[in-house]
């Protein structure tokens, strides 16, 4: 049984969650604006996506399933190959591949280049939920240019790729998350 905090911590969590709140709306810290609204935007893309994804029948398969099938690729590929793509260990994407793997949507087989491997490939259930992932992002992407316009987007998505170059190109990225792909995107 999980036992909640003792009342004095309560209270202070409270309060440090009230003045976050009130400075955050306030603006009383603007270092924190930009992590606070990459966040609620990930948050809420993520969402979308899930409730997307439910609609169209896929309800197993969150964000973080969508991106990994994604990069398996029309050959496939290893855990390993998969969890750096992701930016995860590779016993966190083998997880990741065993949830795919018993929801149908991919399925390991002997990789013909290394007999120690397993090579994941997409089932047909796993290729057709790709072609809706693609759908929905493209949608979701279109919805957020109509929100702040083609070249608000566009001045987004050159900032966040020229952000990610320079922050892992000057080392202040760990090693786990340099090796994934957005970070070369």
């Amino acid at each position: 049984m999980k036992q909640s905090a003792p009342p004095a911590v309560r209270g202070q969590i409270d309060r440090y969650s009230d003045r976050v709140q009130k400075d955050a709306v306030a603006g009383a810290h603007p270092g924190s604006e930009l992590v606070t609204l990459l966040v609620g935007a990930v948050r809420g893309i993520s969402q979308v996506f899930s409730d997307r994804m439910t609609a169209a029948g896929f309800d197993d398969v969150r964000p973080t399933h969508g991106f990994a099938l994604t990069l398996v690729g029309e050959h496939g590929t290893t855990a390993t190959e998969l969890g750096r793509r992701l930016g995860m260990t590779k016993q966190s994407a083998g997880e990741v591949v065993t949830h795919l793997a018993r929801q149908g949507y991919v399925e390991r087989r002997p990789d013909p280049e290394d007999r120690r491997a397993r090579r994941i490939t997409l089932t047909q259930r796993g290729a057709d939920c790709v072609e809706i992932i693609w759908a929905e992002l493209a949608d979701i992407q279109g919805a957020w240019s109509e929100a702040v316009g083609a070249d608000g987007l566009d001045e987004l998505t050159t900032g966040l790729r020229k952000g990610l170059r320079t922050l892992r190109d000057g080392g202040q990225i760990p090693e786990g998350l340099r090796q994934a792909w957005w970070w070369y995107a």
